[in-house]
């Protein structure tokens, strides 16, 4: 399973409703017209402006002016948001300073040391440079990283112009170069560097620490423990892990161990995290929540038996252990067996009602069954628990999203993105929340954001390829489609919006093979849907080959597929939808035709595409002519 926690709650809450976010809120800069704001920030990130000597710490939202130098300091994540809706995902250890456009639709930006993964899909030329070569970029997506003597450039969409004063290289998709000091830049025989983002992936908690569940532990570990989860919870992690290595050694046991290690987690330190489960071993090999922390890893690593394994492991070591459930949770989930993961979330409630990521958790079970209410029900009493987490408030956003409540479902995304600014999560719902208010634009520009804060996630490219065919951007659409292919060919999302975009640009053949395969390969989604949303989804996928046939000329066949849809969800406003498109075309079937065309009406969501002019409704009582 490519991602864990994005895609469940994900797939269920956007299978029923559409795509959008509120007004980005920005801090003005000191200059006219700011050059880069900042929508992630964790940990210690600082900028020198143009004018001063001294670092100062930014927050969310806050802006940079020419010629300012931003740095991100060790255990520390950004995210930085260009005028021309280009985002810049910046790694520890980084320094870059932007500079003054050359002209009005060019940009700037030295990269001084460290590492930015850089996503673009405007028309705008950009620029850059670092010590040993130049870039110019137009319109992609690729990965560069600054060491002290070379330059590595990973280029995973469009193309980059790679030069300096030994000579001129252009890599294309797919294609890697790096360029030795005092050397012209030269290809590397390998494919983009996909494992290069690996720090950007975002990995879902499963340890909520509260001190209750510690009471033999001294006054001295609870107090270390408290500041730095204080520290980690008002959203400084490395301070956080900075009070962690400062702890003296006679406080060090597997519990301190695994806690830090799953601060690491959160800021996509995958080697400090498992050398500190190596730790909690040592000093316990029976430590549940470290075994548990080690399944979570493999599982975004792509090793489903050995999570599956690991989870069940800490479960034998302790029986009352959440966070064992949790991973228990995502393990089963990924071989797609929500009940058995259900039933684990279930008994984790039972031995501990007051873990708050347990209550989120088993929202999220619950709203990808569909079960509404239930899901909203945890989803408060996960809040209830522990208001801090941005787990908790995510969920319930979705929670309320579905209860098509969108006000205070944007509430709990903007507090979650408070509270964890590295989740994409809260990102994708509060732009799901802004296109259902009509605002499409920023909407969109938030799930670029969320795919920036987990650039290997594949259901989030699917959706941001559907928010770019709603703009009318079909280039870009496809673009996203195919890399949401690549990165998880067993997801049949793509293949399905592909199928619709390539129908509508009249290419109904290729519309017709993308659309087969996503059938095929729809009970893929069992790892996030239960059987009856399942027969809703090939109900979908049914109907819109329907229209396909229908555009093809095979009007029998796209009946055929109309009435399946119908006999899978009689529910299915797609399915009613394209047997008004089909009777259309028929002579003396003027009334089913408004019939089915009204329950399509009555049963589709929300939108603002308007039905077609010879579909509305007629006077049906009255011969035309007569």
């Amino acid at each position: 399973m490519k991602k864990i926690s994005v895609r469940l709650t994900v797939l269920s809450v956007l299978s029923l409703i559409l795509l959008v976010p509120p007004p980005a809120i920005c801090e003005q800069a000191s200059c006219e017209k700011w050059m880069a704001k900042f929508v992630s920030v964790q940990g210690q990130v600082q900028v020198k402006r143009h004018n001063q000597n001294q670092w100062t710490p930014v927050s969310l939202n806050d802006t940079c002016c020419p010629q300012d130098t931003v740095r991100i300091l060790e255990n520390s994540r950004a995210a930085i948001l260009l005028p021309n809706e280009t985002i810049l995902r910046l790694k520890e250890s980084t320094t870059f300073t932007i500079e003054h456009p050359d002209r009005e639709k060019s940009f700037w930006f030295k990269l001084l040391r460290g590492a930015l993964h850089f996503f673009s899909r405007t028309p705008w030329s950009l620029k850059f440079s670092t010590p040993f070569v130049n870039g110019v970029v137009e319109g992609t997506e690729f990965f560069v990283q600054v060491k002290e003597d070379r330059t590595f450039l990973s280029v995973f969409e469009g193309r980059v112009v790679s030069e300096n004063t030994k000579g001129r290289l252009t890599l294309t998709s797919g294609q890697t170069a790096e360029t030795l000091a005092g050397q012209a830049p030269r290809h590397l025989d390998m494919p983009s560097c996909r494992d290069c983002v690996h720090w950007a992936v975002y990995y879902p908690p499963i340890l909520d620490y509260r001190p209750s569940a510690f009471p033999q532990k001294t006054q001295l570990w609870h107090q270390i423990i408290d500041q730095a989860i204080q520290s980690f919870q008002a959203g400084d992690p490395s301070q956080a892990i900075s009070l962690f290595n400062a702890a003296p050694d006679h406080v060090r046991d597997a519990d301190f161990y695994a806690l830090q290690a799953g601060v690491l987690l959160a800021v996509g330190n995958i080697t400090g995290a498992e050398q500190r489960i190596d730790l909690a071993l040592a000093e316990d090999a029976h430590n549940c929540p470290a075994v548990a922390l080690g399944s979570i890893i493999a599982l975004a690593q792509n090793r489903e038996a050995q999570a599956l394994d690991q989870a069940r492991q800490a479960l034998r070591l302790d029986d009352r252990c959440p966070a064992g459930y949790l991973a228990l949770s995502y393990a089963l989930q990924s071989r797609f067996d929500l009940q058995g993961a259900l039933k684990a979330l279930l008994k984790a409630k039972k031995a501990d009602p007051g873990d708050a990521l347990t209550s989120a958790r088993l929202a999220e079970l619950w709203l990808s069954l569909g079960e509404l209410d239930r899901a909203l029900e945890a989803a408060r009493r996960a809040v209830s628990l522990n208001p801090e987490l941005a787990k908790t408030q995510t969920i319930l956003g979705f929670a309320y999203l579905m209860q098509f409540q969108t006000e205070e479902a944007i509430q709990h995304f903007q507090t979650a993105i408070r509270l964890d600014q590295g989740d994409p999560l809260p990102r994708l719902g509060l732009g799901i929340a802004q296109i259902r208010e009509g605002n499409l634009k920023n909407g969109r520009t938030e799930i670029e954001i969320a795919v920036s804060l987990d650039p290997t996630n594949s259901l989030l490219r699917s959706y941001l390829g559907k928010a770019y065919y709603d703009e009318k951007r079909s280039h870009l659409a496809a673009a996203q489609y195919e890399q949401a292919k690549d990165l998880d060919p067993n997801d049949p999302t793509p293949w399905f919006y592909d199928a619709i975009r390539k129908q509508t640009m009249n290419r109904p053949v290729e519309a017709l093979q993308d659309l087969q395969q996503s059938i095929r390969l729809n009970d893929n989604r069992a790892v996030y849907r239960s059987r009856l949303l399942l027969d809703e989804d090939l109900a979908a996928r049914s109907a819109a080959l329907g229209r396909i046939y229908k555009d093809l000329g095979f009007e029998h066949l796209a009946f055929l597929q109309g009435w399946k849809s119908l006999t899978d969800d009689p529910a299915n406003f797609s399915a009613h939808r394209l047997l008004a498109d089909t009777y259309s075309a028929r002579p003396r079937h003027e009334i089913a035709r408004v019939s089915e065309l009204l329950q399509s009406q009555l049963l589709q969501p929300l939108n603002v595409t308007p039905i077609q002019p010879h579909l509305a409704e007629s006077n049906v009582y009255l011969l035309e002519g007569s």
